[in-house]
């Protein structure tokens, strides 16, 4: 380059279909970076829509207004901005990043590799595009050849068409990708490996913008990225915030690390946070058991909303144990959240007698421990309906696959918070929250879980050995020995779908979690 650029990277927070609200977001952005002294502005991808917008896309009206907040932010820009949208030429749309300058959008890219798996549907809205994205842009009266891609355009290893060896092919000076890339466990890692990996003879800089925040399911973690010359990373953003990177390509900057813990506490924080805010909630009801489960959901609560936004509600029957009861108040005291203890044990008598005619001949089973978990889930779903606030359910990832969870009872709720943490992740989490003082009771973390619904009960699973297991099932991980137990847990995980269709939304956080990105039948006669 004949001179350094100053380069801002916008990581941004949209909310899906609310233009004129992101395109405040995007103008205020925009407006401080200039007075930072960016001679060129990124935002990330579809950061005038949000994203996913999924099947929005078959809406023209919101076609046209995404293209038309476009136009009138263009008006604006001064110094080059490059900014994603979704676009529409010759009846078909298209993932586009638009570059904008003096006014005017000056040239358009489209996305050539669309994503279709897990979560991803692109090819379900969108056409290919087919040129790579090579454009001449004058900054400051400097001309540099620019290489624009988006996000899944990096991912290329599944495609035939190489766009990594075209635009080395070009000689740019700078490239450039925007993606709107959710988090999972390692993800970061793995855009840093890829970057280097697939432009280690670009010899020029990378600018990797990411979105952040929280969409459905979805959570996007940002850690938008520069990368020098030689693609040593020089700077980062920090995860799962808004943030303006600056950088002039060439001088390296403290990038501070996370641990793998803290960025999955920041994630489902997220997650909650912005789940709630976007659907114009801003309090939580979670009914609190003395388990672990329950416990880390009230941590991540009262860590996304606040302690007075959140309500822990004990509700013991008899067959709760005396240190369940304490625990529950104990966290709810350290977390200083508003607890309220409900005995349902008169209830669940009452249920028994009303029940106890038609039940006649009939030996005590699973039907009447889950009356108990019924009972607080109406309780729930009461407070949820009297005070405006969403149930957030406990269930992790383990349960959830094998169906140790009840409908209508302890799967109630808006958001499901942990359903994609395995019960191993749930022990270590709440440990680390633990790290500097206790907040989870130690007595929580070191008794043997239990849904406590009958005498002396405890969970028939001996977790870290089965967890593991269960995520190669979910995973299409294949397993060395190939067992009679592992088949029977499959067949387990696949005929318990018809619960996971009525669960509450599950906050991603893993490479494939229960919801829009694993689609398995409810009628299933399939079993290995």
């Amino acid at each position: 380059m004949s001179q350094k650029l100053n380069v801002a990277i916008c990581q941004i927070n949209p909310t899906l279909g609310d233009f004129e609200k992101n395109i405040d977001n995007i103008s205020s952005n925009y407006n401080q970076a200039l007075e930072e002294g960016a001679n060129l502005v990124i935002f990330p991808e579809m950061a005038i829509t949000g994203y996913p917008p999924q099947d929005l896309l078959n809406n023209q009206n919101f076609i046209n207004q995404n293209i038309n907040s476009l136009k009138n932010f263009s008006k604006q820009v001064t110094v080059p901005c490059i900014i994603g949208f979704v676009d529409f030429d010759n009846g078909k749309k298209f993932n586009a990043a638009a570059i904008c300058q003096d006014g005017k959008i000056i040239c358009k890219y489209h996305k050539i590799h669309l994503p279709n798996y897990d979560v991803f549907d692109e090819r379900r809205y969108f056409k290919n595009g087919d040129s790579v994205g090579i454009f001449d842009l004058c900054i400051n009266k400097n001309n540099y050849k620019i290489a624009l891609q988006i996000c899944e355009d990096l991912w290329e290893d599944e495609y035939d068409r190489k766009i990594s060896n075209e635009i080395i092919d070009h000689n740019p000076d700078l490239i450039v990708n925007i993606s709107a890339s959710p988090f999972a466990k390692d993800r970061k890692n793995d855009r840093i490996e890829l970057i280097q990996s697939k432009y280690a003879n670009a010899n020029c800089p990378f600018i990797y913008c990411n979105l952040v925040g929280g969409q459905d399911e979805l959570i996007f973690d940002g850690f938008s990225m520069v990368f020098d010359s030689d693609l040593n990373l020089i700077n980062m953003a920090n995860g799962f915030k808004e943030e303006i990177l600056f950088s002039d390509l060439s001088s390296k900057s403290l990038i501070v690390n996370t641990s793998s813990n803290e960025q999955l506490f920041r994630a489902l924080s997220l997650g909650v946070k912005d789940y709630f805010k976007k659907t114009g909630h801003n309090k939580a009801v979670i009914g609190l058991s003395g388990g672990i489960d329950s416990a880390l959901v009230a941590c991540i609560a009262v860590d996304a909303l606040g302690s007075n936004n959140v309500t822990l509600i004990s509700m013991p029957s008899r067959f709760s144990s005396e240190h369940s009861k304490v625990d529950a108040e104990v966290l709810a005291e350290n977390l200083k959240a508003k607890f309220k203890r409900i005995d349902i044990d008169n209830l669940f008598q009452t249920y028994l007698d009303v029940m106890s005619v038609h039940f006649e001949g009939h030996a005590p089973n699973v039907a009447e421990e889950n009356i108990q978990s019924r009972i607080r889930g109406n309780i729930l779903m009461a407070f949820s309906n009297k005070l405006g606030s969403l149930v957030l359910s406990t269930g992790n990832k383990t349960e959830l696959a094998l169906g140790y969870c009840t409908l209508y009872g302890d799967m109630s709720g808006g958001l499901s918070a942990i359903g994609d943490l395995n019960k191993s992740e749930v022990y270590n989490l709440s440990k680390w929250i633990n790290k500097n003082n206790e907040i989870i009771p130690q007595s929580t973390l070191d008794k043997e879980p239990s849904a406590e619904l009958a005498p002396n009960q405890v969970d028939p699973f001996d977790y870290e050995r089965i967890s593991p297991v269960v995520d190669d099932i979910i995973f299409g991980n294949s397993q060395k020995n190939v067992n009679e137990e592992f088949l029977n847990l499959k067949k387990k995980v696949n005929i318990n779908e018809h619960k996971r269709r009525q669960a509450a939304p599950v906050l991603r956080v893993s490479k494939k979690a229960f919801g829009i990105g694993r689609r398995i039948p409810i009628v299933n006669h399939f079993h290995e």
